[in-house]
Formats: structure tokens, C-alpha cells, sequence
């Protein structure tokens, strides 16, 4: 990834997810005393779907930097990338089942795997100059 446009591009993937992220997390969620059982529903699942499709964008900044001789890692970053976060994410929502303070649901797990998809939707849709 030499070329600087390539990493802004990725980068401003995973800025955007982060500002909704952190949106959602620490103004609306906190703040919202609305009756709508859709928009809390989709309150609940935000903070697993948009780390699902920002995490690997950082991700593929990474390791596309990386200076490696695996040709599979090289090529496929992408897949790389969306397997760590999904990994992590769902080892994290996994974890949470012996919390007594955080709270499993599997809506989040669906949600994330959903945004990984959309991670690899974005990825398919961006212009080649940008996976190099």
C-alpha cells in the first residue's frame, strides 16, 4: 500500500464506523427515552455492527503495510483482516457470558458477522487502485 490515497481511503472506512461508534455508544444510546422497539433494537446491536466493518479497514492499512513474503497475505488482506475482527468481536460478545456488568446477545453476534459481510461488500465495490 504506497499509495497515500489508498491508505486515507481505508482509513476514512474505519473514522466513519469509529464516529458512529462512539456516537451511538456515548450520546444516543445514553440519551434515547423513545418507546420505538426498532430503534432500540438497532441502538442495542450498532456498537458490534460498525467495529465489524471498521476494525478491518484499519486492518487492511496494516497489513498491507506489512513488508511480508507471504503471497496469500499480500493478495488476500482483506480476508486477513475481516477474520481477526470477527474473531475478536465474537470472542468479545462470548466473554461477556461470565460478566455479571456486560451482556451476551446473539443479535450481536449477527450483527457483527452482517457488517463483516458489508466489510467485504465495500472491499468488492472499491476501485482496484484502492487494494494495492
Amino acid at each position: 500500500m504506497n499509495n497515500s490515497k489508498t491508505t486515507y481511503y481505508w482509513f476514512s472506512i474505519f473514522a466513519i464506523c469509529f464516529l458512529c461508534f462512539q456516537g451511538v455508544s456515548y450520546y444516543v444510546r445514553p440519551n434515547y427515552s423513545g418507546d420505538s422497539a426498532l430503534f432500540s433494537y438497532f441502538l442495542g446491536i450498532a456498537p458490534n455492527f460498525f467495529p465489524a466493518i471498521g476494525i478491518p479497514a484499519l486492518l487492511v492499512v496494516f497489513l498491507m503495510q506489512l513488508k511480508t513474503s507471504k503471497k496469500w497475505l499480500n493478495e488476500k488482506s482483506y480476508i486477513t483482516a475481516n477474520l481477526i475482527s470477527v474473531t475478536g468481536l465474537i470472542a468479545w460478545e462470548f466473554i461477556q457470558t461470565s460478566s455479571k456488568k456486560l451482556h451476551f446477545d446473539w443479535n450481536d453476534i449477527i450483527w457483527t458477522i452482517i457488517g463483516a459481510a458489508i466489510f467485504q461488500l465495500i472491499w468488492n465495490l472499491s476501485p482496484k487502485r484502492f487494494k494495492k
